[in-house]
C-alpha cells in the first residue's frame, strides 16, 4: 500500500494545530485527526503542531510515519501564561499570546521556501496567525467552536478577578475572530447556532458547517459483547481537567446526584476521564460515586452504565460524550446548552433538561425503564455524523473547490 510520501504529484497542504493531532483519544484531537487523515488520501500533508504535554511525546514518531513532513514545537505551559498575563495590559488576546511562538514561526517560514503550499487549515483561531503568514492559494480556518462565546459564559459563571480577565478576553477574541472570517477563504464551525453567531458578527463571509462526527465501527456495542448495564450508574465522559467539564459534573454531584439517590439510594455516577482536578477527584468521597481517571477503552466504562449524562452549563457545540453514548446505544440525558448542536428530532432517547428536578426526573425515568439498548440511534448517527463523510467534506473545501465557490 502507498504512504503519502509517494504520491509525488498530489498537491502539498499545511495543516497546523494547537495541539499534537495524534492519537484521535480527546474530543479536539478526534477531529483534528479526522480531517487531516482524510488529507492525506489526496495530498502531501505537512503538519506544524504544538506539544504541551509530555504524554503526547511518544506520539510524534507515529505521526511523523503517516504524513510528509511533521513540523513540532513543544510549549512549555508556565511560559505560556506568562506571555497571557504579560498581554493583560494591551488590547491582544490571551489566547493568541499563549501560542504565540518564534519557533513556530521560524519553522514555518522554512518549511515555506521548500514548499508550496496550494492550501493551509488552521485547526483553531489560535493557530490562525501561523496560517496567514504562510503562501498559500487558499486558508481555511476549522474554528470548532466560537472560544470567545466560551470565554463569556466563564465569565458568568466565575468570580472577580476572573469574571473580569474572561469578559476581557471574550471581548478581545470576539474581534479577532471576526478578523479570521474575513481573512480566511472559508470557515467552519461545527454547529449552526455557532456559525449563526459569528455570521452576525461579520456578514457576507463563507462560514460553513461541519459537526463532530462519530466512529460507528469502534463505538459499536458488538464490540464489547461480554459489558452489560448494571442497571444503577450514570456516566460522564470527557477531559477531566477542562472547565466546561468540570462544571458539569460538580453541578450533577452537588444538585442532582442527591435527587437521584433520595429515590435510588443504589444510583451510581462513573466520571471516566483523564487528568481529574482537584474539585472532580473530592467528588469520589460520595457515596455511589467513582473517579477513575484517564482509562485505556472508555466503551465498557460507558456499556456497563445505564444512562449517560451530560450536563453541560459551559460550551457549545456537538460533544463527542454524547455522539459516543448515542453510537453506544445508550439513552442519554442532556442540558439544551450541550444538546444545541444536536439534530434531536433523530434521537428519541435524548432527553433535554435544564433545571436539577427536571434532570434528576429524567435520569430516573431512565433507570426504571432498565437496561434495554436503543439501537436505532446508529442508523441517524450513519447518515448525520459519520466521520467519512465530514471529513471527506472538509478535504473537498481544502483540495477540489476553488476559492470563492460553495459546497454542497
Amino acid at each position: 500500500m502507498d504512504s503519502p510520501r509517494d504520491h509525488t504529484t498530489r498537491e502539498d497542504v499545511l495543516f497546523l494545530a494547537h495541539r499534537i493531532p495524534f492519537p484521535p483519544d480527546k474530543g479536539d484531537k478526534i477531529r483534528s485527526y479526522r480531517e487531516w487523515k482524510a488529507l492525506t488520501k489526496h495530498a502531501r500533508v505537512t503538519i506544524a503542531c504544538f506539544i504541551d504535554d509530555p504524554a503526547d511525546e511518544p506520539h510524534v514518531e507515529a505521526l511523523a510515519k503517516e504524513v510528509d513532513e511533521l513540523i513540532v514545537v513543544r510549549l512549555h505551559p508556565r511560559r505560556s501564561k506568562l506571555k497571557s498575563l504579560m498581554a493583560l495590559p494591551s488590547s491582544r488576546s490571551l489566547s493568541l499570546a499563549y501560542y504565540d511562538s518564534k519557533e513556530m514561526r521560524n519553522k514555518l517560514a522554512a518549511c515555506a521556501q521548500r514548499k508550496t503550499f496550494h492550501s493551509v487549515l488552521a485547526f483553531s483561531s489560535t493557530m490562525a496567525p501561523y496560517a496567514l503568514q504562510v503562501p498559500a492559494s487558499k486558508r481555511v480556518l476549522d474554528i470548532c467552536d466560537l472560544d470567545s462565546e466560551k470565554w463569556a459564559q466563564f465569565a458568568e459563571v466565575s468570580r472577580f478577578p476572573m469574571s473580569r480577565v474572561y469578559k476581557t478576553e471574550a471581548a478581545r477574541l470576539g474581534r479577532y475572530e471576526v478578523e479570521c472570517a474575513k481573512n480566511f477563504d472559508v470557515s467552519l464551525l461545527v454547529s449552526q447556532a455557532e456559525a449563526d453567531t459569528l455570521l452576525a458578527r461579520a456578514p457576507g463571509n463563507d462560514i460553513r458547517v461541519i459537526p463532530n462526527g462519530i466512529d460507528l465501527e469502534y463505538y459499536d456495542p458488538a464490540a464489547c459483547p461480554k459489558v452489560r448495564p448494571d442497571g444503577v450508574s450514570t456516566v460522564f465522559c470527557g477531559a477531566m481537567d477542562y472547565k466546561s467539564n468540570v462544571d458539569a459534573v460538580v453541578w450533577y454531584h452537588d444538585e442532582i446526584f442527591p435527587l437521584i439517590q433520595a429515590r435510588r439510594p443504589d444510583a451510581r455516577f462513573v466520571i471516566v476521564g483523564s487528568k481529574p482536578a482537584p474539585e472532580v477527584q473530592a467528588l469520589a468521597a460520595t457515596d455511589g460515586v467513582e473517579v477513575t481517571g484517564r482509562v485505556p477503552d472508555v466503551r465498557p466504562h460507558v456499556l456497563g452504565a445505564t444512562v449517560s449524562v451530560a450536563p453541560l452549563r459551559l460550551g457549545r457545540g456537538v460533544p463527542n460524550k454524547i455522539l459516543e453514548a448515542l453510537s453506544l446505544s445508550l439513552p442519554v440525558v442532556v442540558t439544551s446548552n450541550g444538546a444545541a448542536g444536536l439534530d434531536l428530532a433523530q434521537f428519541a432517547a435524548c432527553d433535554v433538561a435544564d433545571e436539577p428536578q427536571a434532570f434528576a426526573d429524567a435520569v430516573l425515568a431512565r433507570l426504571a425503564m432498565g437496561s434495554g439498548r436503543i439501537p436505532q440511534h446508529r442508523e441517524a448517527l450513519q447518515r448525520l455524523y459519520r466521520w467519512e463523510i465530514l471529513a471527506e467534506k472538509v478535504r473537498e473545501i481544502m483540495i477540489d473547490v476553488p476559492v470563492g465557490a460553495k459546497t454542497a
